[in-house]
């Protein structure tokens, strides 16, 4: 059997998990795993055998062992894609974001893998977790310098995180650290900021965080308060500071239970589907075409 696995979004440590033990459980059955990536290069799509052997070779326990595919990419290629993957027997598809499989043929399996926390009826996907604490920890590292100092005004700190709208990303980190979201930089978000601004004028406090998406350009939303007297302070946060190999304890718990049912999924018969994580519990719920 011709198994393939294909990861979209940053590969987080959780993920590499998952596909190590792919090609551990599935070599001993004599299964073929593929690796489907995109070629830096050419940027078509390749098929690349995971073995044994190729595991040893990648450093540290936590390396990637499978590139990421961008999703723009399949989805505009997706017809073609299904051709090139047409030997495979099995397709498992780690990812949050919505892809185009209807093409593909054989069975699939698609895997709540998102730092975004955004797959419809899954409480959790595995790499949030790690992603909220890290944006946590980076913001209370630069409060914790702030509040060492007095500038005399407000510094306003804009942290910009991955993502674009109103992600749980945004919306949890913000409560975490008792920020301000701007979404969209409308006009009434504009005013609820100088308003917010004034009031920490008032009771002198010296600083005070703007959450907002990579949709949102800092810079144009400082020219809207000229107005003020303030310390404008941008800190960018990328992908590839929420993923880390250090995942939170909750991310270990789900990455374990994920590469287990994802590894029995592939040994047995099961029909095409997407697991979901409710109340602490990996479930596999059957797509509408295929009989549960």
């Amino acid at each position: 059997m011709k198994i393939g696995v294909v990861h979209f979004g940053w590969a987080t440590a959780g993920t590499a998990q998952i596909v190590r033990t792919l090609i551990e459980g599935l070599s001993i059955q004599e299964n073929t795993v593929y690796g489907i990536e995109c070629n830096r290069t050419t940027k078509d799509i390749e098929l690349k055998e995971l073995t044994k052997k190729s595991l040893a070779a990648t450093l540290g326990s936590n390396s990637y062992v499978v590139r990421s595919v961008p999703v723009q990419y399949w989805n505009e290629n997706a017809l073609q894609i299904a051709d090139q993957l047409s030997t495979l027997d099995k397709v498992i598809l780690l990812g949050g974001s919505v892809v185009n499989s209807e093409h593909l043929s054989g069975k699939l399996l698609q895997v709540p893998v998102s730092i975004f926390n955004d797959v419809k009826g899954s409480q959790l996907t595995l790499g949030y977790d790690t992603a909220l604490n890290s944006i946590v920890e980076n913001i209370e590292s630069v409060r914790d310098t702030a509040s060492s100092l007095n500038y005399g005004k407000v510094r306003v700190f804009c942290v910009q995180i991955p993502g674009n709208g109103t992600s749980k990303l945004v919306v949890n980190s913000a409560l975490a650290v008792e920020a301000e979201i701007v979404s969209t930089a409308s006009v009434e978000e504009i005013e609820h900021i100088k308003q917010h601004v004034k009031e920490e004028e008032i009771v002198e406090q010296g600083y005070t965080f703007l959450l907002m998406n990579e949709g949102v350009d800092p810079k144009q939303l400082e020219g809207h308060f000229t107005g003020f007297d303030l310390d404008w302070r941008f800190v960018e946060i990328d992908e590839s500071q929420l993923g880390g190999p250090y995942p939170t304890a909750l991310d270990r718990l789900i990455a374990n239970q994920l590469k287990a049912a994802v590894l029995d999924w592939s040994l047995s018969d099961q029909s095409s589907g997407h697991f979901v994580i409710q109340d602490g519990q990996v479930l596999l719920k059957c797509n509408a075409t295929e009989p549960a």
